[in-house]
């Protein structure tokens, strides 16, 4: 899966000009057509104007032409479509999103295969639903996050929400953070495993978007590199839902939200009596943030502040600060390592990349007790090894140099399979 590599301009302007091109096709309301009771799921479908792309199709309970619907674009960056699609199928069921999901779409690669699938689903979609303009969704993981997130700022104006899992871009400016300030119309999801390389990437994502006053969550779940599990996929179709009924994107259900609220708030009171205080406050600001009208979010807003300047929780947020830190170092240091190895007239032996790369010292992190320090390590750790069995040996062997690609790999699998 994707590492994080900076956004290119040439693409970038691409995306402009594909994605521009396919929102101006004609969005007029389509001819009737025979509802759907029950939610549809259709496996295969191809592109209306594209046959090479190939996408799965969910349509919710009481689907029909009368009236215009969410849509949700998913891309799998491995083009799974049915695995991606199911993880948010429950939710869409439950609040009326239609879902295209892309067999084609990859990571670790060009971005004409992503391109060039958004634009068929946008093509299909336009050409043969009754889809809300103003109301699609992009959901990508690793790879496919960061192009949805630029697909967003291409399609600015229809995209009211990206689910981001495992994946987020640096800082630019006319990205993401800076092209919707203050929108609230548009809102971000985050999601991380706690053992995932992009972790600490797609927290500092999260607290960028905050800082240009863009509405976002974040949600972090024991795990490796890999999609969230469906519940927490199912919570960030739910928290989009509330997001356009806060910026006047849809009517607000009142005793839906309420309901939310209560929910939402006897979950952050279990994780702050689990100890576990800084995912509760975490919850608490956000519920502050999510439903600043309604009176009960006061309590979230007095709990955040009593957490926030507790000993525990200054502590936990100073070592995961450090931590973090040390995260975003070790990516250069890596990289500089790399460069190192690729410039030596011979192969470097696997034990001489162990010692450079610090491979045994992390091992001790990640097995001396402390859970955030053997996190981090965890993560460091995937990070060099993805390096290491995957992008290295890849560019080797292109090159037709399989011994040093060999040799990369036997530095891997000192770390793990």
């Amino acid at each position: 899966m994707e590492v994080f590599r900076p956004c290119r301009g040439a693409q970038t302007r691409r995306l402009h000009l594909v994605l521009a091109a396919a929102a101006g096709i004609s969005l007029a309301a389509p001819a009737a057509a025979a509802q759907a009771p029950e939610g549809q799921l259709t496996e295969r479908l191809t592109s209306s104007g594209d046959t090479s792309q190939v996408y799965a199709l969910y349509l919710p309970p009481g689907y029909n032409r009368n009236r215009r619907w969410p849509i949700m674009f998913v891309l799998d960056p491995r083009g799974r479509a049915l695995l991606a699609l199911n993880l948010f199928r429950d939710a869409a069921s439950r609040r009326g999103w239609i879902i295209m999901s892309s067999y084609n779409t990859r990571s670790d690669g060009p971005p004409e295969p992503n391109l060039n699938a958004m634009d068929a689903m946008l093509r299909s979609a336009q050409d043969s639903l009754s889809i809300d303009p103003s109301r699609f969704y992009l959901a990508g993981f690793s790879g496919t996050a960061r192009a949805a997130l630029r697909f967003a700022v291409a399609l600015r104006g229809h995209v009211a929400g990206v689910i981001a899992a495992g994946g987020a871009l640096g800082f630019e400016l006319g990205g993401p953070e800076t092209v919707f300030a203050r929108d609230s119309t548009f809102a971000y999801f985050g999601a991380a495993g706690t053992r995932d390389f992009n972790y600490e990437e797609v927290v500092a994502m999260a607290e960028r978007f905050g800082r240009t006053l863009v509405p976002f969550r974040i949600a972090t779940f024991d795990g490796p590199h890999s999609w969230p599990p469906a519940s927490i996929c199912g919570d960030a179709v739910e928290w989009l839902e509330l997001r356009a009924m806060r910026g006047g994107l849809r009517p607000t259900d009142s005793a839906w939200v309420s309901a939310r609220l209560e929910a939402e708030l006897a979950r952050a009171a279990e994780l702050e009596q689990r100890g576990k205080g800084d995912e509760a406050l975490r919850l608490y600001e956000g519920i502050s943030r999510d439903y600043a009208p309604w009176p009960r979010a006061g309590v979230a807003s007095a709990k955040a502040g009593a957490l926030r300047e507790g000993a525990a929780v200054k502590r936990y947020q100073s070592k995961a600060h450090r931590l973090a830190e040390r995260d975003f170092e070790q990516a250069g240091d890596l990289q500089e390592t790399l460069e190192w190895a690729r410039s030596q007239p011979e192969s470097p032996t696997p034990e001489t990349l162990v010692r450079k790369l610090g491979i045994s010292e992390l091992q001790e992190k990640l097995a001396d007790g402390d859970s955030l320090e053997a996190a981090s390590a965890s993560r460091l750790l995937a990070r060099i090894h993805v390096w290491l069995s995957f992008y290295e040996p890849r560019t080797y062997l292109e090159g037709r140099l399989p011994d040093r690609a060999l040799s990369m790999f036997e530095a891997a699998v000192r770390i793990g399979p």
